[in-house]
């Protein structure tokens, strides 16, 4: 084989016949930084001894260059070869172990090289540059600072909030290993806390470390408390999750044995029923996310998840109704009517008290209401429309689902400013006082969770002073 070592512009290149090579290492790809020309060819390969995947970003679902990808691992003695017939700069990454990252700059046969211009360009790709740049340069809370402006300004941006925090957790896992402008803010909370989704993964992934995992979720605890107290039960789901991504590839197909490895650390990690109950969240969130990628072969399971569920013992069982709710809203269309028939005929224990002192029926009917705020909520009249479905549904769950509404607004609102479409929602003449009594029974005392005591106390004054009293945190 002839191959040929050489270096252009502080760049590496190693040709091998006319193509080019990467190699997966123990610490990493050799080079992770490749200039070639469209139309040549990649070939990689591991010297890990163990199964690999080099796939186009974004992890996991590689969809900047989505035909940069094997589809499957690639066993430890094959290797694997792309053409690159489209110019352009591409990040990947190992999918099975996603710490693992590189870039491949494909310029024209010519020479020249895409560039994109971020000053008049509106995309995804600027959007992740401006908020990693901010992180680089001043922190985590600039970070969110970023996201917050972008949301404030770009209508297309709040899409991807909580994908572009996840990113932020991922990348700030290197500062917070260096002690280098890594700070904890009450900002994490925000997006639906998806940096602690990417930080616990890249943490679990580069050390797996139970006690290193433990220790960060208590550091959290501490100095969030009173900010943004919610950001430690993150963190918890977090550790679940991080289980799940970049799992063993032979379990792929088998929803069971893919999460076992997951059930396992939570049970190792966590030193309170709380504790595991979030962990174990985080293993079904993000079984529930690969699924949709045909590769990790669950179609099958996807039909009918909550046959999963059913399978559970009673502790795990709210958890995972709720985190396969995505699946039942694209099987059904996103139909809210026959989401909740399904639920109904397949969902059992209905009236198991879960870990929050609600009923299984009652939260599950509530995380459903929450996806019908992000579906409907820019809708002028679907305010009135929530409250008419309700209405319309069986006696046992008309109350929760007022209630569904109410926190779906916390969910989905405007990051930093959720909690105004929740009062007006909550203040409607068009709410019976039972409807008003559950939306503000609901939310109320959550509040706290995400804002801080002085923010906490500005909302409750907005509040009408009967339901202050009896839900405000701040008033007991």
């Amino acid at each position: 084989m002839l191959t040929a070592l050489f270096f252009v512009g502080g760049y590496l290149f190693l040709a091998v016949n006319n193509g080019f090579h990467i190699a997966l290492t123990t610490t990493g790809f050799k080079p992770n930084i490749l200039i070639i020309k469209e139309g040549d060819t990649v070939t990689f390969s591991t010297k890990t001894g163990e199964a690999f995947w080099p796939a186009s970003n974004v992890h996991p679902t590689h969809t900047d260059y989505s035909a940069f990808d094997p589809k499957k691992p690639v066993a430890p003695n094959d290797t694997w070869s792309f053409i690159f017939t489209e110019a352009g700069t591409y990040g990947f990454h190992d999918h099975i172990h996603s710490n693992f990252e590189g870039e491949i700059i494909v310029e024209k046969k010519d020479g020249t090289r895409i560039v994109t211009n971020c000053a008049t360009q509106k995309n995804q790709q600027c959007w992740e540059k401006q908020i990693l740049e901010t992180l680089s340069t001043r922190g985590v809370k600039a970070s969110f600072d970023s996201i917050v402006s972008l949301s404030q300004t770009e209508p297309n941006f709040a899409n991807d909030c909580h994908g572009l925090s996840h990113l932020i957790g991922k990348k700030a896992y290197a500062q917070y290993v260096a002690k280098e402008n890594f700070e904890l803010t009450p900002a994490t909370a925000l997006c639906g806390y998806g940096f602690f989704h990417g930080f616990m993964e890249t943490m679990l992934l580069t050390t797996g470390n139970i006690d290193e995992a433990r220790n960060f979720c208590e550091l959290v605890d501490e100095k969030l408390k009173g900010q943004a107290s919610a950001a430690a039960t993150a963190c918890y789901h977090g550790i679940g999750h991080g289980a799940i991504d970049g799992g063993d590839p032979r379990t792929w197909g088998n929803v069971e044995a893919m999460m076992e490895p997951g059930f396992k650390l939570c049970k190792a990690f966590s030193q309170s029923t709380l504790q595991t109950y979030l962990c174990e969240t985080g293993v079904f969130n993000a079984v529930e996310i690969l699924s949709s990628d045909p590769k990790y072969g669950l179609q099958e399971f996807r039909k009918d998840p909550f046959l999963m569920c059913n399978k559970q013992p009673v502790s795990r069982r709210e958890g995972c109704y709720a985190n396969m709710m995505p699946i039942v809203f694209q099987n059904k269309n996103n139909d809210f009517q026959a989401v909740m028939d399904y639920v109904n005929e397949r969902m059992i224990d209905n009236d198991v008290l879960a870990i929050d002192g609600n009923t299984v029926n009652d939260l599950t009917t509530i995380g459903i209401m929450f996806e019908y705020i992000r579906i409907h909520g820019k809708e002028p009249d679907h305010m009135e429309k929530g409250i008419a479905f309700c209405r319309q549904q069986k006696e046992d769950d008309k109350l929760a689902c007022i209630a569904g509404l109410s926190g779906g607004y916390i969910k989905y609102g405007e990051p930093g400013k959720e909690y105004v479409k929740n009062l007006e929602f909550c203040s409607l003449p068009l709410l019976t006082s039972p409807e008003r009594d559950s939306c503000y029974k609901y939310t109320l005392p959550r509040m706290s969770s995400r804002y801080n005591p002085t923010d906490t106390q500005m909302i409750c004054s907005q509040v009408p002073v009967n339901y202050r009293n009896k839900y405000c945190p701040t008033t007991h």
